[in-house]
């Protein structure tokens, strides 16, 4: 189960990163970013996770640290 988990969020990491990457436009990056935390009922986990703040987080801080979370939370203790 961890092994699927920690595959999951790599590959998603991944793939994300790659789209941010292919899109210049900071003002394209605003508006995916005002889209998802003006719709919060629709996007709930991004909304709230904060990663969507660049003044928050490192891309590379946000993906050890879910990494981190991964492998030390006990499966029966993660929702």
């Amino acid at each position: 189960m961890v092994t699927q988990l920690l595959a999951n969020f790599v590959i998603g990491a991944a793939l994300t990163d790659a789209t941010w990457r292919q899109i210049d436009d900071p003002g394209a990056r605003a508006g995916a970013r005002r889209h998802i935390t003006s719709n919060p009922a629709r996007y709930p986990t991004l909304a709230a996770s904060g990663h969507l703040d660049e003044s928050q987080w490192v891309d590379e801080d946000l993906f050890v640290r879910g990494i981190d979370v991964i492998l030390t939370t006990p499966a029966n203790d993660r929702t």
